[in-house]
């Protein structure tokens, strides 16, 4: 949900900070007010491009910064893109901010960490959805109408399915390739691999070895040196009268007795006991020590053989000790396979054909549920238009075959989204033919039909009330109404049957002050909202009569509650 939204030197907006809540808001305002102003700034936080002349006059730079508290799979989702750019995200709080300088430069940021245009555009499909002017619509991105079909088909778990056996495919390819490619060398390489196998045999590296070796040897060569500070160290400990032993000892008696005097003392007893158990079993460990201690020039020089071949086989092969050991189970593989090429050419075969036969069956199975889903959604979905101002409307989702012919990271389709306004005219894509305010309102249905199942939190509209009024405007108010019972959702409107919906109301007027214009965004109050209703019904000759109409719009059904 977006919390807060600041605007500055946006247009004609200056300063404008806005705190939002859940639910429907309304915006509304006199025409040329910029009742698109907050359409704008949250399109910016979401990739919109933009160029220099968004910036106010006079102004170096346009800001946005969008305050976002996210939950559920949506917090998931963006912690997963977040922790891909090394972004900082504590689960729940996201502030994007947006600046257009006064040259057409643009930046952005994500808490704090610069983003790409690109980068942006990604998180903001997980944070909102815009639907009004046609660079912003979701519908309008590539592969949307496939992503809606299998959300209202329920059928993303399939598809996951089927991405894993696409997976298991490719890998089955790349195993096969690689294969082919060892094979048409191996004659030439059998040698050098024979010989680097027999020569990682006969060294039998292990992992970790390397360190101990550099640890003995260190340990041999300096046995002298270590025997006389370990003796240096264990006298200090334990052999004579001022041995810390002794000392210890000696404290802890006196202490023993002061405690039984003074009960505070209990703890500092327990402290010297502690040091003096410490000191005895160090004593014990170096005498231990130095038993074992002994200057060996020839176990010196064995270490020093096996850590020089450590190092010849590093730089020979040109691989870390890890890497060489690894590499030995290559070898035994590349070698096995090179002496039994058709064998191993068989065997990477049929793995590949058993995958691809898996993943064509899958795709098969998921392009089935997609026509079914298509079929059954297709009735369902012109139904829904119907009260939308389309009488005739028929929308549909065409599911044919990728133009590859291969198959995808999504399946075997290509999907289209079909609609026709007109009975007699034929089906088209949708993209193609629909205006601004059409387009909102084919997504309004979607968005009402796929209810729990939509991913994104926050729905912007804007023109989804164009042309039309009456029956038609109020079904479009209570399906807004409807979503906003799931979501936060924005809509900019010019009919006061829609704004006396909305739980909050956002009020965009224009001002002249010293010569120039400002745009401001207020907060309506319940007194406040009757005003713009009633301007809304009457325009500028408001009435006693317009404020009751407008008072009875506010406490109807479908609006009370939502002052």
């Amino acid at each position: 949900m977006l919390e807060r939204l600041s605007i500055r030197d946006l247009a004609l907006a200056e300063r404008v900070e806005l705190a939002l809540g859940d639910g429907l808001h309304a915006v509304t305002g006199e025409t040329g007010s910029g009742k698109s102003l907050v359409v704008s700034s949250l399109g910016l936080l979401v990739g919109a491009r933009a160029d220099a002349d968004v910036v106010r006059e006079g102004a170096k730079a346009a800001v946005v910064e969008g305050e976002f508290r996210l939950g559920g799979e949506t917090a998931k989702r963006v912690a997963a893109l977040l922790d891909e750019w090394g972004t900082e995200f504590d689960g729940e709080l996201l502030i994007v901010r947006r600046e257009v300088s006064a040259e057409g430069r643009s930046r952005a940021t994500v808490n704090q960490t610069g983003v790409t245009l690109a980068s942006l555009k990604k998180l903001g499909e997980w944070l909102l959805d815009l639907h009004g002017q046609h660079e912003h619509q979701s519908l309008l991105r590539e592969g949307a109408a496939l992503a809606t079909l299998d959300r209202l088909g329920a059928l993303e778990d399939q598809r996951a399915a089927y991405g894993e056996t696409l997976a298991a495919l490719r890998e089955a390819d790349g195993d096969l390739t690689r294969l082919q490619e060892s094979l048409a060398t191996f004659a030439e390489r059998r040698d050098y691999l024979s010989a680097a196998a027999a020569e990682l045999d006969d060294a039998r590296l292990a992992e970790g070895e390397e360190e101990e070796l550099k640890q003995e040897a260190s340990r041999l060569a300096h046995a002298d040196r270590l025997r006389a500070l370990a003796s240096t160290a264990l006298e200090r400990l334990s052999e004579g009268e001022s041995a810390a032993g002794e000392s210890l000892g000696a404290a802890r008696h006196a202490l023993d007795q002061a405690a039984a005097l003074d009960g505070s003392l209990a703890e500092t007893v327990a402290a010297v006991n502690e040091a003096a158990l410490a000191a005895a079993e160090a004593a014990r460990a170096l005498a231990d020590y130095l038993d074992k201690l002994e200057a060996d020039p020839a176990a010196l020089e064995e270490v020093e053989a096996r850590r020089e071949l450590y190092a010849r086989l590093t730089r020979k092969y040109r691989r870390p000790v890890a890497e060489l050991i690894a590499w030995r189970e290559e070898l035994r593989t590349e070698l096995a396979e090179g002496e039994d090429s058709e064998g191993a050419l068989e065997r990477a075969r049929a793995r590949r054909e058993k995958a691809e036969a898996a993943c064509l069956a899958a795709g098969k199975a998921l392009t089935a549920a997609r026509k079914a889903a298509a079929t059954q959604w297709t009735s369902r979905l012109s139904k829904e238009l119907k009260p939308l101002g389309f009488p005739h409307a028929r929308i549909s989702f065409e599911v044919a075959p990728a133009p590859s012919g291969q198959p995808g990271p999504t399946g075997l389709d290509d999907v289209q989204l079909l609609f026709t306004a007109n009975p007699g005219e034929p089906a088209r894509v949708l993209q193609k033919i629909a205006s601004g305010g059409e387009l909102s309102r084919v997504m309004l249905a979607l968005k009402c039909a796929l209810q729990t199942r939509d991913r994104v939190d926050l729905l912007v509209f804007d023109e989804v009330d164009s042309g039309i009024g009456g029956a038609v405007a109020q079904a479009v108010g209570e399906r807004l109404r409807s979503l906003a019972e799931h979501r936060q959702v924005i809509c900019v409107t010019h009919l006061p049957m829609i704004a006396a919906l909305g739980r909050h109301h956002l009020s965009v007027s224009k001002q002249v002050s010293g010569g120039r214009t400002t745009a401001k965004v207020a907060v309506l109050s319940a007194a406040d909202r009757v005003e713009e209703l009633s301007r809304m019904l009457a325009g500028e000759r408001v009435t006693d009569t317009t404020r009751r109409q407008a008072r009875e719009l506010l406490a109807a059904p479908s609006g009370k509650g939502h002052s």
